[in-house]
């Protein structure tokens, strides 16, 4: 086990675990997961509904390589500019990976394109609690935390980011006072 999910594993056993038990198994057929890390998601999907996995990181994974599944393609690439034609997907599954990028419009607009329509987009993030003085703790520590992690936002809403690209929340997950949030969208 690598620091990465030492460090997550009481979050991963609370709250991460039920909703990638609920979310990850709807993938279906063609499925495309970006910035898998460590590839904690693997063991959530269901081989006999998967035609194929590719999974597309930042940088080559080690630990994703040893967790891959059979069916399974490991690339290097851009979550702001897929490598992939146009409505190639009939999923696309992302977990914790947009408080770590710039340009989180650009990443969602990219899902978007290369879903196949009425395709699904999983999905599992962190961001603000609903709660308003929890609020301002997390926008008053956000950018300590930032520099600690040199990558991740805490304080980021992300409900609104995907209405804003075209999807269609289908269901809805939430743990943490709201501070975890994922679920199925669908583009339309």
């Amino acid at each position: 086990m690598n620091f990465y999910d030492i460090f997550m594993y009481p979050l991963e056993r609370i709250h991460l675990h039920p909703m990638r038990k609920k979310l990850i198994p709807n993938a279906i057929d063609r499925v495309l997961e970006i910035g898998a890390g460590t590839g904690v998601n693997f063991k959530y999907y269901e081989a006999e509904k998967i035609e194929s996995i590719v999974v597309l990181d930042k940088e080559e994974n080690k630990e994703a390589k040893k967790n891959r599944l059979n069916n399974m393609e490991l690339l290097v690439g851009d979550a702001t500019d897929l490598p992939f034609e146009d409505n190639s997907f009939d999923t696309v599954v992302e977990t914790l990976l947009l408080c770590s990028v710039d340009k989180e419009d650009e990443v969602l607009r990219e899902i978007y394109r290369v879903l196949k329509p009425n395709g699904l987009f999983i999905h599992i993030d962190h961001g603000l609690p609903e709660n308003n003085v929890s609020k301002k703790v997390f926008n008053t520590i956000a950018p300590l935390w930032h520099s600690i992690t040199r990558s991740c936002r805490i304080n980021k809403e992300y409900k609104s980011l995907f209405k804003k690209a075209g999807f269609v929340t289908i269901e809805e997950v939430k743990r943490g006072g709201g501070v975890l949030y994922g679920g199925i969208s669908r583009k339309c």
